[in-house]
């Protein structure tokens, strides 16, 4: 395969993946199908270990129903409706996805291994978000 060829494709899946949650999504349901509370649950069970200085990641209801819906339309999960009450509703990866799952392992072990050059970006997203708080992102006015 050439350069551009692979470009273009990795170009492509990076639309695919466009939802910051996509990969926590399938590496939450990697172990196997679970049902949406389930997997919401999972989501907000981040450990941060103590003395960090960046916040723990928290998914609202309606992300994740959106990064579900995408992921179900491309063909990455699948869904079925329980039969009995409360009428919950079970997702699971399809064999695609479970591929793609296997390639995120690495790349979060790559980022434990690397996690100075993380930190350089939190550093500059809490500096952002600090900005924004404080109306600093203004620029004074000439005149």
């Amino acid at each position: 395969m050439s350069g551009p060829d692979q470009r273009i494709l990795l170009h492509d899946l990076r639309r695919t993946l466009n939802p910051g949650w996509l990969p926590d999504v399938l590496v939450a349901l990697s172990s196997g199908p679970q049902p949406y509370t389930g997997l919401l649950r999972t989501l907000r069970s981040y450990d941060v270990p103590r003395g960090r200085r960046w916040p723990q990641p928290l998914i609202q209801e309606a992300v994740l129903t959106r990064t579900l819906r995408w992921m179900q339309r491309r063909g990455l999960v699948e869904r079925a409706r329980e039969r009995a009450f409360p009428f919950g509703t079970v997702y699971w990866l399809t064999p695609a996805a479970k591929e793609l799952a296997d390639l995120v392992t690495p790349m979060a072990q790559w980022a434990a291994a690397h996690e100075d050059l993380l930190e350089i970006d939190r550093r500059a997203w809490a500096e952002r978000r600090r900005r924004a708080k404080s109306g600093g992102n203004r620029r004074p006015r000439s005149g």
